[in-house]
């Protein structure tokens, strides 16, 4: 996640009153809880899910270890947990290039010396990834030699980023860095979003989305779902939810910058340019 600004600042939209679902915990959840509150907002801190080793680490201190002699040409990171678990393995800066899907996960490895080559300007996704990366590789002096690139991901992140690889000619290896798994289960907390406990929920992940559904479907007409982007926005729309708009800048703050359009537009009684008109279905938020 992106860093947040410590104020509100002059010009930043409206929150004020919302009742906001933080689905992260941490020093993540506490920053996006901090923005929230700059804006008037009253965040909800509710992690849906939290992050464990990989049951295998062996594997992963072995790549790192392929890392440190240079066996890679590329490290490819994609979330901030995944820099932050091979930093755990001892993975050093100065092996190879590095690359990170956006700002989030390109701080904690500048943090630890790391100098990030590559970063999408805009779209912070696997598929915005290997478009930047895949750019940078065409320009280079060797555009048809193989690079081999190190992939540490979560162990249920979808294969987009090394299936574009391998099909561009390059050797991507896939490795577990982390677990990303469901928190226990708090049945009356669950009965209250339900019941209408939070205006919105912010949704910022696959996992995020399949645990939204799981644990608060049906949500009533009131609350709002907000994706950081479209592949979580599918993946709620795959768990029968429809998100009520999409942010168009896959950032905490352009998540809510857009829940606060869909606020300004619902004040106004239009929609806004996030927040196209729907038709609901009056059980629910099921799709």
């Amino acid at each position: 996640m992106t860093s947040l600004p410590t104020g509100r600042g002059p010009g930043a939209p409206d929150l004020t009153g919302c009742r906001i679902l933080v689905p992260r915990g941490g020093a993540a959840g506490e920053r996006l809880a901090a923005e929230i509150r700059a804006r008037g907002g009253l965040p909800v801190i509710a992690p849906l899910t939290t992050t464990a080793p990989p049951q295998h680490p062996a594997a992963l201190a072995a790549a790192v270890e392929s890392w440190n002699r240079g066996d890679y040409d590329w490290l490819v990171v994609t979330s901030a947990n995944g820099a932050h678990a091979v930093v755990a393995a001892g993975a050093r800066p100065g092996a190879g290039s590095v690359a990170a899907v956006g700002p989030a996960t390109a701080e904690p490895l500048r943090e630890h010396g790391f100098a990030v080559d590559v970063q999408p300007e805009r779209d912070f996704s696997a598929v915005g990834l290997a478009d930047a990366l895949l750019a940078v590789l065409d320009r280079v002096d060797r555009p048809e030699e193989a690079r081999r690139v190190l992939l540490p991901l979560s162990e249920i992140a979808g294969a987009e980023l090394e299936h574009a690889l391998a099909a561009a000619g390059h050797a991507p290896h896939r490795v577990t860095a982390y677990r990303t798994l469901p928190t226990p289960r708090d049945p009356r907390f669950e009965a209250e979003v339900r019941g209408g406990a939070v205006d919105a929920i912010l949704v910022m992940s696959g996992s995020g989305a399949a645990e939204t559904a799981r644990r608060f479907d049906p949500l009533p007409e009131s609350t709002r779902l907000v994706a950081i982007g479209g592949p979580t926005a599918q993946a709620l729309a795959a768990h029968g939810l429809r998100a009520d708009a999409v942010a168009t800048r896959h950032t905490s703050d352009g998540l809510l910058d857009t829940l606060a359009a869909i606020l300004s537009g619902a004040a106004a009684g239009r929609p806004t340019a996030d927040h196209p008109e729907t038709s609901h279905h009056p059980e629910g938020r099921s799709a």
